[in-house]
């Protein structure tokens, strides 16, 4: 099963080391029955902490590298987020102009390469959940959903489909969902 990054889980380390060392010790000595059986402490502890302090090391690097993604992608949708909104708002008689459709492809890339990080476990769970918030309200709009299908019929958008949005069912009523744009 692929890792999946989680915020949170930072909390767990000091659980895990107390459960380990204390598993870990108790099995040491009930197997070995050392004469030294402090040294036996100490190793065992030791061990364990070296364990615990790689995992919450490695955990440290994904949340930096999550930073990192997090914060270009909202910078780069906030530079896209007024003409989103113009463009679902526009007149429904009118025909996408080509500087929507521009917009729209930059926004289709976006999504996609978010979609591509939360696949690969580098985005929250809970974060990946807001972002489909988002893009669903843009997809609810039958012109943009239609551009979108057939961008995505071109197989350029790592793995991404509409399905993804599909599969998320919104966390309210009706009324909430215009509320969560991103």
């Amino acid at each position: 099963m692929l890792h999946r990054f989680h915020l949170h889980r930072r909390t767990w380390y000091p659980w895990l080391f107390i459960g380990l060392a204390t598993v870990a010790n108790a099995a040491g000595y009930t197997l070995l029955q050392p004469a030294k059986s402090f040294d036996l402490f100490i190793l065992i502890t030791g061990a364990t902490a070296g364990f615990v302090h790689f995992l919450y090391s490695q955990h440290h690097q994904e949340t930096q590298l999550f930073v990192t993604l997090f914060k270009s992608f909202n910078e780069r949708y906030d530079k896209l987020n007024e003409k989103l909104n113009a463009i679902v708002s526009r007149d429904k008689e009118a025909l996408l102009s080509p500087e929507n459709v521009k917009t729209l492809y930059d926004y289709f890339n976006l999504c996609a390469e978010e979609h591509l990080y939360y696949a690969s476990g580098y985005i929250d769970h809970e974060v990946w959940l807001a972002w489909v918030q988002g893009m669903k309200y843009f997809a609810e709009d039958t012109e943009i959903r239609e551009l979108w299908e057939r961008e995505l019929s071109s197989g350029s958008y790592y793995g991404f489909n509409l399905s993804v949005l599909d599969a998320v069912p919104y966390p309210h009523d009706h009324l909430a969902r215009r509320s969560v744009k991103r």
